[in-house]
């Protein structure tokens, strides 16, 4: 009794240390209103991907990271402690569907430093496997990153993804526009009718009236 009651009691302590010592957190997170402090560090797994951040109530109104037309995304890793314990190396997985479900590995084309020497914020360049389609959230075109530093920590990230009724949008936008520039052409074939007639007029008043 006495000896699982000091086993419990040392798991914690353990637990807790471990906690406070190894820190690093991607940016901008889900869940989290602004820059993430050393509080908002997540501890991740498979079962728990997100650490503890409900991720139904938070996806639309967490930050979101745009993705690039090639599938690059851009975060930044900052960590709150030195050395590995505060790494800022990371692996990244990617849940189309925004549900925290279905994760899959997205490549680290640009990771961060594994032991770093001090505190600080580094950017990690990642890119989502080719043909991904977000799906996630309201709009339809979130997608979720789970960010796990080689430590262990970490969080989520939001991504954004020009949504297909965008891209509609921007072609009607420039067929709507296209019927104004017709009336250019008519108004210059006009002038350079003119011109022509004005210029006839002349040429038959010189032979008429010849200047010598």
């Amino acid at each position: 009794m006495m000896f699982s009651s000091v086993f419990t009691s040392v798991a914690v302590v353990l637990a807790l240390s471990l906690r406070a010592s190894a820190h690093a957190m991607p940016s901008p997170a889900l869940g989290v209103s602004g820059l993430p402090a050393r509080s908002d560090v997540q501890r991740l797994s498979t079962s728990s991907p997100c650490g503890s951040v409900n991720i139904a109530s938070s996806i639309d109104t967490s930050t979101a990271v745009p993705a690039e037309a090639d599938g690059t995304v851009m975060l930044n890793i900052t960590n709150y402690n030195a050395g590995a314990d505060g790494s800022r190396s990371v692996s990244v997985l990617v849940d189309p569907t925004g549900t925290g479900k279905k994760f899959v590995t997205a490549k680290v084309t640009k990771n961060g430093d594994a032991a770093p020497k001090n505190t600080g914020t580094q950017q990690v360049t990642l890119s989502l496997p080719a043909g991904t389609v977000c799906s996630g959230g309201k709009a339809k075109n979130l997608c979720l990153l789970s960010v796990k530093s080689t430590a262990g920590f970490g969080g989520c990230t939001v991504v954004s993804q020009l949504s297909a009724s965008g891209a509609d949008t921007g072609s009607s936008s420039v067929a709507a526009s296209a019927p104004a520039t017709t009336k250019t052409p008519c108004k210059s074939s006009k002038r350079r009718a003119a011109g022509t007639r004005a210029a006839r007029a002349m040429r038959r008043s010189l032979h008429e009236n010849p200047v010598f």
